[in-house]
């Protein structure tokens, strides 16, 4: 797994590492040092700021990405590798740099519950962050010029540049207030549409300017840097992370020649030798292996370009570098951000066949940090289907903004099946169908048995999709995935979801199920064939449990049809969803048929209720739920020809 993500970390190019990646949130003050007569000191006077947030619709400035590739070369790894432990307030690690959040100045929570508690505040921590900083320099001479910029925090001046900007954007907020107030009050008089049209403009432009000057937040970063060119930040950032890339240093080799250290690798893994019952107790070695400082900065670049979403999640890591080469270029496409599918799309033009084996990689972007959910090698991507399937409109259910009978598009490969068969089955309220997050139950509210089928399946259907494992959904998975997202809507009246998910089932019944001499297709137009034989008066020459399940249904739909109440949802079904035994399940009909004996009823009606009330059979009739359900939904054939239902 690490050589894989270091080869494929390798093949990724600097400029591409920094595609998607933003500037903290909150101020950047860019400091410079002078030098007048022999003497070194901070500018106070000339220094560049500006506050970046990412509600801002216009693109970062030159300044803030400037700014943005200072911080990136001069901040922690995590925060428990910084230098102000253990509170952890300072997240630079770098003498060219210091970055802290607002909550830690005076008046913010950090720094309140620091007053009450009798912490020392951030203010008093300047000087052990500078010493442990300065430590990453060469030598003394180098460390010497930057001591004007320590200075600035351990004296606490660096609070008179606050000061200063605070002023100046307070300045800059009243005034572009009253602008806002004035276009506000110039498109209330206004009547042309065109001139709103551009007063509004104004009132956005004017909106985003004062987003650069409002007053930071307690989660905002202050952040100064000395301004020096980046390469001084990048090397003197090198030492750092030399040294706390690796897990700890106690297991680190002397650089050689080239400069490489191997050490205990930090990727992913905590190091266990303060637990020993978790380190092997026999072996004659104390770690398994090491790690290069390269190897080991390339795993942490990595780490930082997939927070950029510039790189398809699931993201495929193929093993040969040919192969990586010439997926570089299919992740620029689309705006710097493709998806997993167009991706595979491109892949799959090139080799005018299914993928190559590769690893998949599926991450989540958590407080955490950068959690890896599923690593798993995928020995060959079957892109498409042998042959297209279409899902068929068996139960005559009509779109939903025309009267016209809807059609299903081609299922043509495994991301169709996934977004036309597999979410319908188990998304939840949102129609999202999560592979990796919490299990949330109260996203499937009145959806239980949907819900049951999420948190068993939904690892199966994401091999399933992508990593071509056809074989993980059988006859049985599939069929209880269905009946229980087409029962979950059967309870709630959802009529058109039902039949929604009742031509997807039989539609692709014969496709999850090994016995392929069942048509179900087919038998649905058996079980309407027999219905129709028993209405015109004729003996059927075979009488079976699933057909006059399917009569039943029909039955049952058309004595409900004579209720007069509003209630339009199915809950009158229950009695018959609750049912296991045939006998129980007569005796329901017979109560449903006392409640509307005072109604008319057509001779259809009359010769199914006399072969539906007749027949006997010890099977259970939850196995025939399918069937009756089918029977309910499909259209009923027990309405007189001059009726319609």
């Amino acid at each position: 797994m690490i050589r894989e993500l270091v080869n494929f970390a390798a093949a990724l190019d600097e400029e591409f590492k920094m595609l998607g990646s933003l500037p903290k949130e909150g101020i950047h003050v860019l400091l410079h040092i002078k030098k007048e007569d022999q003497r070194v000191s901070i500018d106070m006077e000339h220094f560049e700021y500006e506050q970046f947030y990412k509600s801002q619709k216009e693109a970062p400035s030159d300044f803030l990405n400037k700014c943005k590739l200072f911080h990136q070369n001069a901040w922690c790894i995590d925060t428990n590798k910084c230098f102000d432990l253990p509170t952890k307030a300072i997240h630079t690690c770098s003498p060219l740099a210091v970055g802290f959040k607002r909550e830690h100045l005076e008046g913010g929570v950090k720094f309140n519950e620091n007053q009450a508690r009798s912490k020392r505040q951030i203010n008093e921590r300047f000087g052990d962050y500078f010493n442990r900083a300065f430590e990453l320099f060469k030598s003394p001479e180098e460390a010497e010029t930057y001591k004007v910029f320590s200075q600035l925090f351990t004296s606490g001046e660096f609070n008179g540049i606050l000061l200063k900007i605070g002023e100046k954007n307070i300045v800059r907020r009243e005034a572009l207030e009253v602008s806002l107030q004035e276009k506000k009050e110039e498109l209330k008089q206004s009547i042309d549409e065109i001139q709103k049209g551009l007063i509004k403009e104004s009132i956005t432009e004017i909106e985003q300017q004062l987003l650069k000057v409002k007053p930071l937040e307690d989660s905002n970063y202050i952040i100064f840097y000395v301004d020096v060119p980046l390469e001084t930040y990048r090397q003197v950032h090198t030492r750092y992370l030399d040294d706390k890339l690796f897990n700890k240093a106690d297991y680190n080799t002397v650089p050689d020649e080239q400069g490489v250290i191997y050490g205990t690798n930090n990727f992913m893994n905590t190091f266990n030798d303060k637990m020993p019952f978790l380190m092997h107790q026999t072996a004659s070695f104390d770690i398994s292996g090491r790690i290069s400082n390269r190897d080991a900065r390339l795993l942490n670049d990595l780490l930082n370009v997939l927070p950029n979403k510039t790189l398809p999640n699931p993201l495929p890591i193929f093993l040969y570098k040919d192969e990586l080469e010439r997926m570089i270029p299919v992740f620029r496409e689309g705006g710097n951000k493709i998806g997993y599918k167009d991706m595979i799309d491109s892949i799959a033009e090139y080799y005018k066949q299914d993928a190559p084996n590769y690893y998949l990689l599926f991450w989540q972007n958590t407080v955490d940090g950068i959690v890896f959910r599923d690593f798993d090698y995928v020995s060959g991507f079957e892109y498409s289907f042998p042959q297209a399937m279409a899902i068929q409109n068996l139960f005559g259910l009509k779109g939903k903004n025309d009267n016209s009978l809807k059609r299903y598009p081609l299922i043509k490969d495994a991301f169709d099946m996934e977004q036309q068969v597999f979410k319908p089955l188990l998304q939840n309220r949102y129609h999202k169908l999560d592979y990796f997050g919490e299990f949330e139950k109260e996203l499937y509210t009145g959806h239980d048995l949907t819900f049951s089928s999420f948190c068993k399946y939904r690892k199966m259907i994401y091999d399933y999709v992508y990593k071509s494992r056809r074989n993980v959904i059988d006859g049985r998975i599939w069929d209880e995935m269905a009946f229980n997202a087409i029962l979950d809507d059967v309870k709630k009246g959802n009529k058109y979801e039902v039949k929604e998910k009742l031509n997807i089932w039989y539609s692709l019944y014969d496709f999850f199920n090994n016995d392929k001499s069942i048509d179900m297709i087919n038998k649905l137009k058996e079980y309407q064939d027999f219905v129709t034989s028993v209405i015109k008066g004729e003996s059927p020459m075979e009488v079976t449990d699933e057909k006059v399940a399917f009569a039943a249904g029909q039955l049952i739909e058309y004595l409900h049809s004579k209720s007069e109440s509003a209630d339009t949802s199915y809950k009158l079904l229950e009695p018959y969803l609750q049912q296991s035994k045939y006998t129980e399940f007569k005796a329901s009909i017979v109560n449903d048929f006392n409640r509307y004996k005072h109604e008319e009823f057509s001779r259809s009606y009359q010769y199914v209720a006399a072969l539906v009330l007749a027949y006997e059979t010890d099977s259970n009739i939850r196995k025939l739920m399918p069937q009756f359900l089918s029977g309910v939904f499909a259209k009923n054939q027990l309405f007189s020809s001059s009726s319609s239902k």
